[in-house]
């Protein structure tokens, strides 16, 4: 018992790391984030941190040890928060906007009870992750396999075994992370990151929908809607599978530039995604194609609506572009320096088969209940009352994100270098998981819609904007 109770706290103190790494990082660099902001922000922040320093210790040939991982980058990440907030404080007029300052109404009956829902959601994942093995096939042979391995080995080390060793190493790492703070492999105890990471993933949904302009009551809506539409998301919540982790990476990154693109977001935001970028790219081999098609939309919407400041709005976006090279080059250059082939698996052409095929699985699964519920259905319907208000404000970026995603899934199973007869299994191995990196996104398009509904209420306009999206962008407001 006594030891059971240690391991515990062990693991708490690993969390922790994680967390006040990540949130120190994310308040020097957005001070006008709120706490609950900093904190969803900060833990995958901090998980990328910790990882790419455990990275370059391998690159270095340095042997993973607790103290050798954890305590340069938290003193660094704390010391440059202490920095940023002794410069600023002299400067500061004192009048900023604190959280215990602002006159919040009371919780109502609709609050609590999606909180309560969420509650008992975080209960049941967290139990089911706890007190079950691992399991599910990419779980237990690549990435818990490779945890273990660079766990008993003190390094990344590929020796002896062959487990898609080109695929980015973040959900590793950090689970190896954890088995030094627990000073064993525990594979029970080290899959309660996974549902704080899920806890994350909706807490910075649920920020970004009341930076949209949501109420706190809809903003709660909305995030449980998407948290218990289907199955797929909660199943991730437990299983040691990277699809969470990218989908929470992407979500930061598609949110932060779209607030960006709105004007919504606080300032000093795009240097934020673009860490948000970099994780991304480091979570899973297909987050660099993911960032390219962020990168395409907000590029592709600056053009087409051509704010006063478009020369400068479409420089800025150098800061995604810094952070996509920073989640690929580190790998990059350690796997080509140690002989790992960093391929893709090998295209041998384009199989229309194949395209005819997947169409009809891409649109039976978008309308499955089980995997997402009405989820998909819903943004449906939510893109086409927007009408023509899409080709005028930034929720074009949100459209072209997920309309160039679903094409990009069409085109990868068209060149898939699967046999025919294997074909329907890869599908239904994999396109879930495709559309969950996307789901959050679609969960943004639907709080955009419920921002106008509340709108017409509020003002009885017949034709408002949605949300904060119109005039902020098309502004001189720096």
């Amino acid at each position: 018992m006594i030891e059971a109770a240690l391991l515990l706290v062990r693991l708490i103190l690993g969390l922790a790391g994680i967390l006040i790494m990540g949130y120190s990082l994310a308040a020097g660099l957005v001070p006008g984030f709120t706490r609950l902001e900093r904190a969803a922000a900060g833990f995958g922040l901090g998980a990328l941190v910790i990882t790419l320093w455990m990275l370059a210790l391998s690159g270095l040939e340095l042997e993973f040890s607790l103290p050798l991982v954890i305590m340069p980058p938290l003193a660094l990440a704390g010391g440059w928060w202490l920095g940023k907030s002794w410069i600023a404080a002299p400067h500061s007029s004192g009048r900023e906007t604190k959280e215990s300052e602002l006159r919040k109404p009371p919780y109502s009956f609709w609050d609590w009870l999606f909180i309560g829902l969420l509650a008992v959601l975080g209960l049941f994942v967290t139990l089911r992750a706890v007190l079950y093995p691992l399991w599910a096939w990419d779980g237990i042979a690549i990435w818990g396999f490779k945890a273990k391995v660079f766990y008993l080995n003190g390094a990344i080390d590929f020796k002896g075994f062959e487990a898609h060793n080109y695929y980015p190493n973040l959900v590793p790492l950090i689970l190896t992370y954890l088995y030094l703070w627990l000073g064993q492999v525990n594979d029970y105890l080290v899959k309660l990151i996974f549902p704080l990471w899920g806890g994350a993933l909706l807490a910075m949904l649920f920020g970004m929908l009341r930076r949209l302009g949501l109420a706190r009551t809809p903003a709660l809506g909305v995030t449980t809607f998407f948290a218990l539409n289907g199955i797929t998301f909660i199943t991730h919540l437990h299983i040691v599978y990277a699809d969470l982790a990218m989908t929470y990476f992407a979500l930061g990154a598609t949110g932060l530039v779209y607030l960006w693109l709105t004007n919504a977001a606080p300032p000093r935001t795009l240097p934020l995604a673009a860490l948000f970028f970099a994780g991304l790219t480091w979570s899973k081999f297909e987050g660099a194609p993911l960032a390219g098609t962020i990168l395409l939309a907000a590029g592709i919407t600056l053009i087409w609506l051509r704010p006063p400041t478009l020369a400068r709005r479409l420089a800025s976006l150098g800061w995604p572009v810094a952070g996509l090279l920073l989640g690929y080059l580190p790998w990059r250059v350690f796997a080509l320096s140690h002989g790992i082939e960093t391929g893709s698996d090998p295209i041998l052409g384009f199989y229309w088969p194949q395209l005819f095929r997947a169409l009809p699985a891409l649109g039976l699964a978008l309308i499955n209940p089980t995997l997402f519920g009405i989820l998909w259905p819903t943004t449906g319907l939510v893109l086409v009352f927007s009408g023509r208000k899409i080709f005028s404000t930034p929720i074009l970026f949100l459209a072209l994100f997920l309309g160039g995603n679903f094409l990009a899934i069409l085109l990868a199973y068209a060149v898939a270098p699967t046999s025919p007869f294997e074909f329907h299994l890869y599908l239904r191995a994999t396109l879930d998981r495709l559309l969950l990196h996307l789901a959050p996104v679609a969960a943004l398009l639907i709080g955009e819609g419920v921002t106008e509904v509340a709108g017409r209420e509020r003002q009885g306009e017949p034709e408002p904007a949605i949300g904060p999206s119109f005039q902020p962008v098309l502004s001189t407001k720096k």
